[in-house]
């Protein structure tokens, strides 16, 4: 069954403060900056503002459908995940069946753990690092966010193409790689 995602990116941080005042109030660090790999996966049934993403986190590879429903509002992405155990030949799967591969992404992250709530550093090619804050609620998320003096209405929520839409002017869903140089 799809879950909602409850997440709320900032962009403008300052890293280093965020993370000491993460680190101050007792939040662990789940893992150090980590390159990421996406492969994004589409076909006539799968494409739009729904995607199959297949990512290697450094360690765990997921197979994720994404469904973006409403970019303005932080319950307005589904996501139904499950963890397997080969990257490689979960793509064969996945084109055996028809998809097509039609991105390959590359990012970091930095993980950080506070009750329940999940504060990850992402950074992407030509973007500064941001912050996103991921919950089990609304409400969880809204805290975290006022406990780290962070202001909700500047919230960005949906996938990272409106990001690069509307900072960079760039439209990453017509490259099929975003790469780090």
């Amino acid at each position: 069954m799809a879950q909602h995602e409850y997440e709320a990116k900032f962009l403008a941080i300052d890293v280093d403060a965020v993370r000491e005042q993460l680190r101050a109030a007792g939040a662990q660090r789940t893992f150090d900056k980590t390159m990421f790999t996406r492969l994004i996966f589409e076909n006539d049934g799968v494409q739009g503002e729904q995607w199959l993403r297949l990512r290697d986190e450094g360690g765990k590879t997921t197979l994720t459908l994404k469904q973006v429903s409403d970019a303005t509002h932080i319950n307005g992405t589904t996501e139904i995940e499950i963890e397997v155990s080969d990257l490689v030949r979960t793509a064969e799967l996945l084109g055996a069946l028809g998809l097509r591969q039609v991105r390959y992404q590359q990012n970091y992250r930095e993980e950080w753990q506070l009750g329940g709530v999940t504060y990850d550093f992402d950074t992407w090619p030509d973007l500064p690092t941001f912050l996103e804050i991921e919950a089990g609620s609304e409400e969880a998320v809204r805290k975290a966010v006022a406990e780290l003096g962070l202001d909700y209405t500047e919230a960005r929520f949906g996938s990272i193409d409106l990001i690069y839409r509307s900072e960079v002017g760039r439209d990453i869903l017509a490259e099929s790689t975003l790469l780090f140089t």
